[in-house]
């Protein structure tokens, strides 16, 4: 899904939602953060969001959506809660009739996408270092712990993460 896209159907979900005289309230993350909020993708294969306010019926309104336009049934989902161990600082993104979504910041994306450590999130978690400042591996872990349990911690995470700052010891 590209930028136009993904604007497109959240503000179908949010028409929906104003149709039942509701007002629904999103979390963006993932890629869909990294495209709409940072400018840094072309695309998503999905839309990650943690639903804030009135989740049963935004979950309605995306499957809705998701006829209408022809989309991946799951193309908002919230499937990245199970991630969500602390509640990040937040800020008012934008608003549709219907649908307020709020993002944090670049620094707890960072968190989350080293957590995953999926290949496909290298790049993004290269940009993401770059924008939330980070200057060094131990920065960078320090920065997972504040937002991750030391338990998932993984010599994998830590692998990765000293990878992306060309090997240097965290």
């Amino acid at each position: 899904m590209q930028a136009t896209e993904i604007t497109r159907s959240l503000r179908r979900v949010g028409e929906l939602l104003l149709e039942q005289g509701l007002r629904g309230e999103i979390l963006l993350l993932g890629g869909a953060y990294m495209s709409l909020v940072l400018h840094a993708r072309e695309a998503t294969k999905d839309v990650d969001a943690y639903f804030a306010a009135e989740p049963a019926a935004i979950r309605e309104a995306a499957t809705r959506v998701a006829r209408e336009h022809g989309l991946n049934p799951a193309w908002l989902n919230d499937a990245v809660k199970g991630f969500l161990y602390t509640t990040p600082p937040i800020e008012f993104w934008a608003e549709f009739p219907g649908l307020r979504i709020y993002v944090p910041p670049p620094s707890y994306v960072f968190a989350l996408k080293a957590l995953a450590g999926r290949p496909e999130d290298l790049r993004d978690l290269q940009v993401l270092r770059r924008v939330s400042g980070l200057r060094s591996a131990s920065e960078a872990l320090e920065l997972v712990r504040t937002f991750v349990p030391e338990r998932l911690l993984t010599a994998r995470i830590q692998y990765l993460v000293e990878d992306l700052f060309d090997g240097e010891s965290a």
